[in-house]
């Protein structure tokens, strides 16, 4: 357990939005601060080695020139002596002549370097330096080496040697070195602080809006928080919440009403049936009484039926588990399918059944005869005798549309808006025991499986046309349930 809780808390993903810009500010500052000072260190080292070797190249110049003077003035044997005379000991430069063999005619007598420390010497520049480190029991002493060629008599091809002591500028160096790592250290711990304050402080707003959204609980869903001073980043946020809130308040009241309808509808026919049980049980009746009795348990039972039937349709098809099973279909072979199951009903109310076109779709065959059956079904409700029902298909270009148009007596426009929602019907229909309030809510449940979509335009008077428009680029996403 306590493996997993570590393993958790070093996975950057869970970490807070302040320890992340906490974060992401010490890094930013850490790498700023490292640059500047890497760039100041180098600087400085460098002006001081180029100090160091200009202050040695003219100490070697200047001992050359004497060197020069005397080798002119006086005897191969006594100049030794008399440019001796002009170094005095102790100093931070040190010297040493070699002959062309690589004898030491004369040498400082606090040089510690050996000869070979030395670069070789060039008459060109630039010229090539090395340090060399010495260190004893009471000190580490840094010397900045060079060599050159002598300037004497010809032929005498002389080589000097000079030796500079820049401890002191190494330690300038190291003390700097210490100096800076410090100062980053203090000022990485202070950035860090700095840091998380800066982003406790920007992220106010985010907790602001958190407390705003925890406060919000199902008695409150009318509440809105996208009218509150927030920054113009929260602000969208802010007002897709806004929005998310209003689709549940719509759910909410939604689902309400459809509670509210469903205990109503149901409790109208279970009351029938308990009425004319009820009565039917008052005294002895004959045996027309009760075929009567029966034929209303059975009409109120097959309207249960239906309800039901609708409802689990409408429950799997919002919560499925399998998928759509799409065929390509003929629009001509479905339209016929269902006219023939429909025949005999029509004929019965005297109702005209017709079907055009013939195109090619993809959808489920159960599903699609259901759709057309439950438009059909309510088209007969509402058109009168001598009426007619027309099925079309027609190719709009991206898309295959349906119609079902009847020639009844039309809905209001007041109703359209409303009709395909779930035990919704206009006052006319709900006379009708047969209809249930569900068979337009089933149709859009099958259209919204298909990736389509069902429309309604209606003409008191005149009648009214459904429409499921099936696109052609079908994107089958959803399941249905088996109960059609």
């Amino acid at each position: 357990m306590s493996l997993n809780f570590a393993l958790s808390a070093l996975d950057p993903r869970r970490w807070s939005l302040t320890a992340r810009m906490t974060l992401f500010f010490s890094v930013a500052i850490t790498a700023i601060l490292f640059s500047v000072s890497g760039m100041m260190y180098k600087e400085l080292v460098h002006q001081l080695h180029e100090k160091e070797e200009m202050e040695l190249m003219n100490n070697l110049k200047i001992q050359q020139e004497i060197l020069s003077n005397l080798e002119r003035k006086k005897s191969p044997v006594l100049w030794q002596q008399e440019w001796a005379e002009h170094n005095e000991k102790g100093k931070k430069f040190s010297w040493r002549v070699l002959s062309a063999s690589g004898e030491i005619l004369a040498a400082s007598p606090n040089l510690a370097a050996p000869a070979s420390a030395f670069p070789p010497a060039v008459a060109v520049r630039p010229r090539k330096f090395n340090r060399w480190e010495t260190r004893s029991p009471d000190r580490t002493q840094y010397s900045l080496l060079t060599s050159m060629q002598a300037e004497n008599t010809p032929g005498s091809n002389w080589v000097v040697q000079g030796a500079l002591d820049v401890s002191q500028d190494q330690k300038i160096i190291d003390q700097y070195w210490l100096t800076l790592l410090s100062a980053l250290l203090i000022a990485i711990l202070m950035s860090g602080g700095v840091g998380w304050f800066l982003a406790r402080q920007g992220l106010a707003p985010v907790r602001a809006i958190s407390s705003a959204i925890g406060r919000i609980n199902a008695e409150k869903l009318h509440s809105r928080i996208a009218n509150e001073a927030w920054p113009s980043d929260l602000k969208v946020l802010a007002q897709a919440f806004d929005e998310m809130l209003g689709r549940l308040e719509s759910s909410f009241e939604q689902l309400s009403r459809f509670s509210s309808d469903l205990a109503h509808e149901f409790r109208s026919p279970i009351n029938n049936l308990v009425a004319a049980a009820s009565v039917t049980l008052t005294r002895a009746r004959n045996a027309s009484e009760y075929q009567d009795t029966l034929a209303v348990i059975v009409e109120e039972g097959g309207r249960l039926s239906r309800m039901v039937s609708s409802m689990l349709f409408l429950a799997r098809a919002d919560n499925a588990k399998q998928w759509v099973h799409p065929e390509l279909l003929s629009t001509a072979t479905e339209f016929q399918k269902v006219l023939d199951f429909f025949d005999a009903v029509a004929e019965e109310h005297c109702v005209k059944l017709t079907a055009v076109g013939d195109f090619k779709i993809r959808a489920d065959q159960i599903l699609i005869r259901r759709a057309l059956s439950n438009l059909i079904a309510n088209a007969l409700r509402h058109t009168p005798p001598n009426g007619q029902i027309r099925l079309v298909a027609k190719d709009n270009g991206t898309d295959i549309a349906l119609s079902v148009t009847d020639t009844g007596a039309g809905i209001a426009p007041e109703h359209l808006p409303f009709l395909f929602d779930r035990f919704y019907r206009t006052d006319t229909a709900r006379s009708s025991s047969e209809s249930t309030g569900l068979g337009l809510a089933v149709v859009r449940s099958i259209m919204d499986l298909h990736g389509g979509a069902v429309t309604v335009e209606s003409t008191l008077g005149y009648g009214s046309c459904f429409t499921l428009v099936f696109p052609k680029a079908v994107r089958q996403h959803a399941p249905v349930g088996d109960d059609v």
